[in-house]
């Protein structure tokens, strides 16, 4: 198969329109339209589900889609960060911490399945004994609650900034929302430590084993 067929299949091709809408709802923010900036945001998340579901319908999973996939959300997320950083300059170095943790958590999970010559960086099992995060990547509905907490804690964040524009009710409402749905931000954000965490040692046990390896094959 051509490389340029994979990249016309129909998971990867929602996958340039999510870019395009993340792309369209930045631009909007920086044009000062937040209301649009929020739309397409929303919409190029929830079309994350879609890809996956054509890619597992269709059959049609590939590494090319899966690396759209997390280099997209993780973009989208910085660019999110930032501009809450430019909201709330006030919080900028926790923004700055967020998005370094983020980037480098999932870098460390991509070299460590990789090392491991894994097909699927959700297949942690085989190096991973820690319980948090074999059931993130083991259990769908755990990794989508706390995908969906982390983005709407964000977007939350970003209304909340407007808050003083809407009705008192929708404020109360929203910063009720922002509070019930902390905990469950805050989980992700502990998965993200432990994930970095694991994805370092996996790699450090790697490199020791190849050292001793090494050290054998010379003594021989």
């Amino acid at each position: 198969m051509k490389s340029n067929n994979i990249f016309l299949l129909l998971p990867n091709i929602i996958g340039y329109l999510r870019v395009v809408l993340y792309a369209i709802s930045f631009i909007s923010h920086t044009f000062g339209h937040g209301l649009w900036c929020l739309i397409f945001y929303l919409m190029a998340f929830l079309l994350d589900e879609l890809d996956g579901q054509a890619a597992k319908r269709l059959n049609q999973r590939t590494q090319f889609g899966a690396t759209l996939d997390m280099v997209t959300d993780r973009a989208a997320t910085t660019g999110l960060c930032f501009i809450l950083a430019q909201l709330y300059p006030e919080y900028l170095l926790i923004f700055i911490l967020l998005i370094a943790l983020d980037v480098s958590s999932h870098y460390y999970l991509l070299q460590a399945t990789s090392i491991q010559a894994e097909h699927n960086h959700k297949n942690t099992k085989r190096w991973s004994k820690n319980r948090l995060l074999n059931l993130y990547y083991g259990d769908k509905r755990f990794m989508d609650a706390l995908i969906f907490g982390n983005e709407l804690f964000y977007i939350l964040l970003y209304l909340n900034y407007y808050a003083p524009n809407l009705p008192l009710d929708l404020i109360h409402t929203g910063q009720i929302l922002l509070w019930s749905i902390f905990p469950i931000y805050l989980l992700k954000q502990i998965t993200n430590v432990i994930q970095l965490y694991a994805s370092a040692v996996c790699i450090a046990a790697i490199d020791l084993q190849q050292r001793q390896l090494f050290t054998d094959t010379v003594k021989q």
